[in-house]
């Protein structure tokens, strides 16, 4: 029976397309059920499907039954059996079964495949296309060849290449994202306003900041939207002579943005087929669209990509709040998780509830930030908060949470308390993302409660200064993204990159959340280091634990999906500071085996 998809009411729904987002929703769901992908028996039913063992050199299984052994069995996509090459031969002998011994890998060390669970995959494939202008190199993969994307030092360095293009191309607008002025601290005025960026006062321009929390346009742009020193939203950000200065903070300021990130679906694929190569050879198997929705056409492309045999990745959807409601609520979830594929999951919902702290847009409690009084915002109330957390709740559907600041983590914990009085017997895995800021009282709250938190260890690397000297000040960093006293207390919690807004590499969150030492080369936070077991745990058991998906992989057992990463060296052996270093040898997906080649 087909499900009509019904617009529900949500806080910026017109931001995100509208009709014309709904519309795409619905097109995509008739499309899907007009062409269903083939059914595909599963392979460990084939009594004829040969086993495949595997030797390594060590395989660590994170299973603490079976920690350890140096082979492994493979029949189809799942585990056979875990142990040794003769126990297993043994056994397959007895059953009169037949199997093949691969030795490509017997030097090497096997891991369950390394898990992002949050990460942000419609959106890099929407910034595919983009000119990048953030401080870091990135990489991404053109016609099959890796390209290195240069950063900027300078904000002028931005405005000159900026400038470049929009002299050059006839693309308008002039799309651009990564710029962070709380990173260029030796600029005099790093901020960018919107004369900066008229270059040709025809032209719109939109310069992303890498929060993905505020933008920054042109004037041809705010023309364009309309915006005044008469429009009162809040986040639009105004001068000392009441004009609109340029800088959009939080999602109603930026709505209108989004109608000018209407990617085509053959740009979105090839971004989408770039971000799975550069994951997949840093050991990734399962990674994450936390957001999924904000992006037109990205199901559809999601569903192309994945049902591609070579795609080298697993993707896990949690559908923003506010899409979540515009396309109709529970229903429409529903009639999109129908054409889920086994590289494909629609998961859960993702509420924003505030900002990020470096654009001091992290709603904080009193005192608020170290060096200035703002308060940040909040982009839920605690109202539609209770009311979308009770629908979730009672339709079994997985809530992951951004909060970043303090305030924000008070306020969905209340929340929570609140809906979870009337639905005591149901496991809607509450994941806090971020997570940055908690107090002590709040970690208990959140283990008397059962809620996890997926913590951003690479904001200790590159913000952990800005945030000593700027945002929580030089004592409250200590304990930002506290892994250590959240190991003490019992709570389940992953690490992830918030990719783009970091490079999406496993290797180095565990190395973060095991030495926390920021960029410049200080340790900031010595007490809330954990060990490397516990952090590699976070990217592989209790990252498939937040996702619920712990039944199928997270740790090497039989009849668990054969995901694994295999390097080629042993993490527990190499120098702490060198673990982002080692090389990604290949991964198995499914029991499929992508080769990254020798180092």
């Amino acid at each position: 029976m087909d499900c009509e998809i019904s617009i529900g009411c949500g806080c910026y729904c017109g931001g995100f397309g509208g009709e014309k987002h709904k519309k795409q929703f619905a097109d995509s769901i008739h499309r899907q059920r007009a062409h269903p992908a083939k059914a595909k028996a599963s392979p460990n039913d084939d009594a004829e499907l040969p086993v495949i063992i595997y030797t390594a050199n060590k395989i660590y299984t994170m299973n603490p039954m079976q920690p350890e052994a140096t082979a492994i069995a493979v029949q189809g996509d799942r585990i056979f059996a875990v142990g040794s090459q003769a126990t297993i031969v043994a056994g397959l002998t007895a059953r009169q079964q037949s199997y093949e011994i691969k030795t490509d890998y017997q030097n090497c060390f096997i891991y369950p495949g390394l898990i992002e669970p949050h990460c942000h995959a419609s959106m890099e494939a929407m910034y595919y296309k983009f000119y990048y202008v953030g401080l870091s190199d990135r990489s991404k993969y053109v016609d099959g060849e890796l390209v290195n994307m240069s950063g900027f030092d300078s904000k002028q360095g931005v405005l000159d290449y900026l400038q470049g293009i929009t002299e050059t191309t006839n693309d308008d607008p002039v799309c651009a994202w990564g710029y962070d002025p709380i990173l260029l601290p030796s600029d005099p005025d790093p901020n960018l306003y919107a004369s900066d960026l008229d270059f040709d006062g025809s032209k719109k321009v939109i310069v992303m900041n890498m929060s993905g929390h505020i933008a920054y346009v042109n004037h041809a742009a705010l023309t364009e939207f309309g915006y005044t020193s008469e429009t009162d939203i809040e986040g639009v950000v105004k001068g000392p002579d009441g004009e609109p200065t340029g800088e959009l903070q939080e999602l109603a300021a930026m709505a209108p943005l989004l109608t000018y990130f209407d990617v085509s679906l053959t740009d979105l694929e090839e971004g989408l087929r770039s971000f799975a190569a550069v994951a997949s050879a840093k050991g990734v198997t399962t990674l994450t669209d936390l957001g999924f929705g904000s992006v037109n056409n990205a199901w559809d492309a999601l569903y192309t990509v994945t049902q591609d045999v070579n795609y080298p990745v697993k993707v896990n959807c949690y559908m923003l709040n506010d899409v979540y409601d515009m396309i109709g609520g529970v229903d429409a979830f529903r009639a999109l998780k129908q054409f889920e594929n086994p590289k494909l999951k629609l998961g859960g919902v993702k509420i924003v509830s505030d900002g990020s702290i470096q654009g001091f847009t992290g709603l904080m409690r009193w005192p608020y930030y170290y060096s200035r009084r703002d308060k940040g915002m909040a982009n839920i109330t605690s109202l539609n908060l209770d009311r979308t957390l009770h629908e979730l709740v009672a339709n079994d559907i997985l809530c992951a949470i951004h909060t970043n600041g303090d305030g924000s983590i008070q306020m969905v914990l209340d929340s929570i308390e609140r809906v979870t009085r009337f639905t005591p017997d149901r496991d809607p895995r509450f994941r806090l993302e971020h997570c940055q800021t908690p107090c002590l009282d709040h970690l208990e709250r959140m283990k008397r409660y059962h809620i996890n938190a997926d913590f951003f260890a690479n904001h200790i690397y590159y913000w952990g200064n800005v945030h000593r000297l700027k945002t929580i000040g030089p004592d409250r960093v200590q304990y930002m993204n506290p892994f250590a006293t959240a190991k003490q207390l019992g709570i389940t919690f992953g690490l992830h990159s918030d990719a783009p807004i970091t490079a999406i590499d496993p290797l180095f969150m565990v190395q973060n959340a095991v030495l926390r030492q920021a960029k410049e080369g200080n340790v900031i936070g010595q007490d809330q280091c954990i060990p490397v077991y516990d952090a590699l745990k976070t990217v592989t058991k209790d990252a498939a634990y937040l996702l619920r998906e712990e039944r199928l992989k997270g740790t090497l057992e039989f009849g668990k999906l054969a995901d694994m990463a295999i390097l080629n060296q042993d993490i527990f052996a190499v120098a702490q500071n060198q673990i982002s270093n080692i090389h990604v040898r290949a991964t198995i997906l499914n029991g499929r085996v992508i080769d990254h080649g020798s180092a």
